[in-house]
């Protein structure tokens, strides 16, 4: 382009920003209504041109390309996003209790005890084992640890052995009420009380097996449990 054509291309466009200004100026004197009459009457299209001027080449979208076949070819960092995006589902995860879960079925009491009856062998060997090892350590502190432990394996096994002791007289009793009943007769149906006193015959007899010291100890600790409670003041007594 000469210096001549690039000075009457200047001119014009000097020449269209002074009609554009002077435009502007007129169309701010009329109202938001006259305004919207012309802008119907021209096009919107006409009316943005003739307050901002053509779109510039600029604002167009740019296309790459390469300037020389040696060099590559230039890209834009800006990557448009897509209207719907893929967006992975992730599966919930369900977490099921087997308390409350059907699938797991009913709890069985007596079921879930012959099943995990081997605790109570492996309790008593622990416990064999927390004796020999009393016997043999000299540690004040360790030798209070060990006496803890062993209280506490045997009181479990003593509530093991006793609730085992009373399930077994339930089922006994349950078993001589269906037998009467098929026989015709009245059956008795024995309180908890009477039942507690017939599981406590069984232990004893139990406990005789074993020999006469563990009834004496047995005992003894009883007599011990029911001065206990006899010496306690009754309630409302400071």
């Amino acid at each position: 382009m000469s210096s001549s054509d690039e000075s009457d291309h200047n001119s014009s466009v000097e020449e269209q920003d002074e009609e554009r200004t002077e435009i502007r100026s007129q169309l701010s004197t009329l109202s938001f209504e006259e305004l919207q009459k012309l802008k119907e009457k021209i096009g919107a299209k006409v009316y943005k041109e003739a307050l901002f001027g053509k779109k510039k080449e600029s604002d167009a979208p740019k296309i790459f390309k390469r300037e020389n076949k040696n060099r590559p070819r230039e890209m834009s960092s800006k990557k448009p996003v897509r209207m719907l995006q893929a967006i992975p589902t992730v599966k919930k995860k369900e977490i099921r209790d087997p308390r409350f879960d059907p699938l797991c079925g009913e709890f069985d009491k007596k079921q879930f005890a012959e099943d995990y009856n081997f605790l109570s062998d492996i309790r008593i060997k622990d416990i064999k084992a927390i004796r020999a090892e009393l016997k043999e350590t000299t540690d004040p502190e360790r030798q209070m640890k060990l006496r803890r432990l062993l209280q506490r394996l045997n009181d479990q096994h003593k509530h093991t052995k006793r609730s085992k002791v009373e399930k077994e007289v339930v089922e006994k009793n349950r078993e001589k009420i269906e037998q009467e009943f098929r026989a015709g007769k009245q059956p008795h149906f024995k309180n908890k009380s009477e039942q507690r006193v017939e599981a406590l015959v069984k232990q004893y007899e139990e406990l005789k097996k074993e020999g006469s010291g563990r009834i004496q100890r047995h005992l003894k600790r009883r007599q011990q449990k029911v001065k206990k409670r006899s010496f306690k003041a009754p309630t409302g007594v400071s």
